[in-house]
């Protein structure tokens, strides 16, 4: 079953929530716990002027896929998260120490007569020293959190200015945890225990950290064979190790834009329950031509990049009904794609040499405009917008960008046509 993203706004924060149709509202408030640190039981969530039931699923509520959805908590205030607050609380703390430290020397130096300077350096240097240490991050006692996590099946540490983790910190589970977020955080690497977490984890989030390959112990990341969601998202990572992701054959949304990748792993065919694969900003050249062994496959993403043509494989994906391309250098579409994409509904090669006229000419075309302009009236019935400019045209541009004529795009070889 295809996931629906539901656009959920928080005070400053728009958040994103994959869930299945048949989810309940009460599901997609846990999520919201899990993001926000607020309450379920003070949650209030409001659509189209209705406050929505927890006890009913999404589609009774009036959901659908792309809804957009305020929270909001009991008493008006938008609550920071446990992390958010702990990081405030640590930084102000180690600042107050600072600014005692320097005062006592400051204190000392008025006292010291011919001594003045040294005491002065030495209390510019606490003062620098101080500061380091609270740029560095919050001091965590890591005991307590093990005991919240084992009580919550959360292990939370989001949004926390985290540098480090102790290696061992997962070494005794707990094996119940069902999510691990490490998100928005500054983490270089991640402690080899990871594994450690079991196969009860069905979401890992650690996208906007520093991750290099290197600091992630992938064996460890890819025998936490239960996991349905895997964010990557906003690191710094080069490549992703294909050897072991195979073993990831539960996994239904990967995460992998803002990175560094120059191409995906051919075992990413083996990820058969994969439903959406978003590998936006990145450096790829060419999809893998495995990527029809992610039959379920509904969603695939890959902006930004620089893709110059699509492999025929992707044409034998018949549940894909979102592809996005826009920013490449697609200059034409396997011939066969759009009559084998036969769920195909949403297609967008914005900013690429390709042209309209060459997607009207396309064998199939007919078909998937009519599921175009279907889910087109369907988003406007539905007072619906997410995505919407690229729905209301055909994929392409009527005439193709002005840095691709004249002789200007790659190769010099394209069809040069007025900007």
């Amino acid at each position: 079953m295809a996931l629906w993203t539901i656009h959920v706004k928080f005070g400053a924060q728009n958040l994103e929530v994959a869930l299945a149709p048949n989810s309940s509202v009460e599901a997609l408030q846990t999520r919201l716990q899990e993001l926000t640190g607020a309450f379920v039981r003070k949650q209030k969530l409001i659509h189209k002027g209705k406050v929505l039931a927890p006890n009913v699923d999404l589609t009774k509520a009036g959901l659908a896929d792309g809804a957009k959805v305020m929270l909001m908590v009991s008493g008006g205030d938008v609550v920071q998260t446990a992390g958010q607050q702990a990081l405030q609380q640590a930084k102000k703390a180690k600042q107050d120490e600072a600014a005692q430290r320097v005062k006592d020397l400051y204190a000392q130096a008025k006292g010291l007569g011919g001594a003045t300077a040294s005491a002065i350096a030495a209390a510019e240097a606490a003062s620098k020293a101080a500061a380091a240490a609270a740029a560095a991050g919050p001091s965590i006692n890591w005991e307590e959190r093990r005991k919240n996590w084992e009580k919550t099946g959360i292990v939370a540490a989001r949004d926390q200015g985290l540098t480090s983790l102790p290696d061992d910190l997962y070494a005794s589970g707990p094996a119940s945890a069902k999510v691990c977020d490490l998100s928005r955080n500054r983490l270089p690497r991640l402690p080899p225990s990871l594994g450690q977490l079991g196969t009860a984890l069905h979401t890992l989030r650690l996208e906007h950290n520093a991750l290099s390959t290197e600091g992630v112990p992938w064996a460890a990341l890819y025998g936490l064979a239960g996991l349905t969601s895997l964010t990557l998202d906003h690191n710094a990572l080069g490549e992703l190790p294909g050897e072991g992701l195979e073993r990831l054959t539960g996994l239904q949304v990967l995460g992998l834009s803002g990175n560094r990748l120059a191409r995906l792993p051919d075992s990413l065919g083996a990820l058969t329950a994969l439903e959406a694969l978003a590998a936006d900003g990145n450096r790829l050249e060419a999809l893998p031509d495995s990527i029809d062994g992610c039959a379920s496959l509904t969603e695939l993403t890959a902006e930004g990049n620089a893709i110059r043509c699509l492999p025929p494989a992707v044409a034998r994906l018949t549940r894909l009904r979102v592809l996005r391309l826009d920013g490449n250098m697609v200059s034409a579409l396997p011939p066969e794609l759009l009559g084998g994409c036969s769920s195909l509904a949403s297609l967008s090669l914005q900013d690429n040499p390709i042209t309209a006229d060459q997607l009207r000419s396309s064998p199939g075309f007919a078909e998937y405009d009519a599921r175009r302009v279907a889910l087109c009236n369907k988003q406007l019935e539905s007072n619906v917008s997410v995505h919407a400019t690229r729905s209301f045209t055909e994929g392409a541009e009527d005439r193709q960008w002005s840095r691709w004529g004249a002789g200007g795009g790659p190769g010099q070889g394209g069809a040069g046509g007025k900007g």
